[in-house]
């Protein structure tokens, strides 16, 4: 009887200890699950995140080299209030967008990626009861643009004509001011490039006399000499150091330093010449592209094409169907016109009277242009940087990829 009742006594304590660690286990269970399912959330919100960092920041790189427009459309695209892809899921988000260069990736003069930092706070569910009320995400994306995928060929033509040595109101200007900015404004260009992937040459009008002497003052009576040289420079690839300087001693760079200005104007035979190499040393499967600067309307030809031929009587017609020519094999044609409202003499053909059809200056600049979009309009003499700026972006945009964001 009395070892009965002990085993009795014995029951009941340990089934209250069963309860006791049961209890213990359904709270750890329960905690448990509640982490789980608050965690999960967590991770769905920050891959919500990360993609709105990706979009960001490859919509922001679609438009470097433009380092502010760059940044702004970023921006649009983050989850900052205003943004494109803002969310309620969570509060308190810091957004950091900045242009970065990477040594790892071509082209990065003067900065070729965009990196966005998101950083926000996701409210709990569940684990507030256990004093957690919130979780911390960070996410990071960084996007290049050309990412070294969008090699080109690239030929400058540069009107060096007479204007571009003179005033507004057509008196001689021996510092050549209007010149020295379209000097200025192809070094800019060329920054913009990396000689490894991007190909550039050089063609002027009027053309030289030799290329012996391509950096003498040119004259009107070249254009009548068939050897005369319009392309200066081939298509090249050392117009830079290996720290991304430009390459004064390179071909291409002196050239453009020492070129001088004088002559006529005569669009055709420079537009032609330049396509004609982009045809000659061009890389297979390379887009080809021309950017051409005049500062006034074409009004000559080159004597050895007989008196009715296009080139004499219609030089500014001529220069867009030269320019149609280019485009139909597939050149992409940028037009830049510089002041153009200085000259008052208009389209004229060789012998002075007016072209038939009439054209105008601004006609036929845009004519020469691939597209509306393609052409640049300097009114006002002054500095080019911002237009070969502008051309150099549109040409690197819309080759934008993600990389890796440990990248240097």
């Amino acid at each position: 009887m009395e070892e009965s009742s002990r085993v009795s006594v014995d029951t009941k304590n340990e089934s209250g200890q069963v309860l006791v660690f049961v209890a213990i286990l359904l709270a750890v269970v329960i905690g448990l699950s509640a982490f789980v399912v608050d965690i999960g959330y967590a991770y769905y919100t920050q891959r919500s995140l990360q993609a709105s960092a990706d979009a960001a920041a490859l919509a922001g790189a679609q438009e470097l080299p433009n380092a502010s427009a760059a940044v702004a459309t970023a921006k649009k695209f983050g989850t900052q209030a205003g943004g494109k892809n803002t969310t309620s899921k969570i509060t308190s988000i810091d957004e950091d967008i900045s242009t970065r260069c990477l040594a790892s990736v071509p082209g990065c003069t003067p900065v070729n990626a965009v990196s966005v930092q998101e950083t926000g706070h996701v409210s709990t569910f569940f684990v507030r009861f256990f004093g957690i009320n919130s979780l911390n995400i960070h996410v990071r994306s960084t996007a290049c643009s050309p990412c070294g995928v969008k090699p080109l060929d690239i030929m400058l033509v540069l009107d060096r004509t007479g204007s571009m040595c003179q005033t507004s109101s057509g008196a001689n200007d021996p510092s050549c001011f209007d010149l020295n900015n379209a000097k200025a404004g192809i070094r800019t260009f060329l920054n913009f490039f990396d000689p490894t992937i991007d190909w550039v040459g050089l063609a002027v009008l009027p053309p030289g006399d030799t290329m012996a002497n391509k950096c003498g003052t040119p004259v009107s009576g070249n254009y009548n000499s068939p050897s005369s040289p319009y392309l200066l420079v081939p298509l090249s690839h050392d117009y830079k150091n290996k720290d991304g300087s430009l390459n004064t001693s390179s071909n291409l760079v002196s050239t453009v330093n020492c070129v001088k200005g004088g002559g006529t104007t005569a669009y055709a035979n420079a537009i032609d010449a330049a396509q004609a190499e982009l045809q000659k040393d061009g890389r297979p499967d390379v887009p080809n592209v021309i950017v051409f600067l005049s500062d006034g309307a074409a009004n000559t030809g080159p004597s050895y094409y007989s008196t009715s031929s296009p080139y004499r009587t219609k030089p500014c017609h001529q220069g867009v169907t030269s320019s149609n020519n280019a485009k139909n094999a597939g050149t992409i044609v940028y037009s830049i016109g510089y002041a153009l409202g200085d000259d008052t003499g208009g389209c004229d053909s060789y012998t002075g009277q007016a072209e038939q059809p009439p054209i105008t200056v601004y006609q036929a600049m845009q004519g020469i242009a691939s597209a509306a979009g393609n052409f640049y309009n300097q009114p006002t003499p002054g500095q080019l940087n911002t237009i070969y700026t502008q051309v150099a972006s549109d040409l690197g945009h819309g080759a934008s990829s993600l990389i890796n964001d440990n990248a240097p």
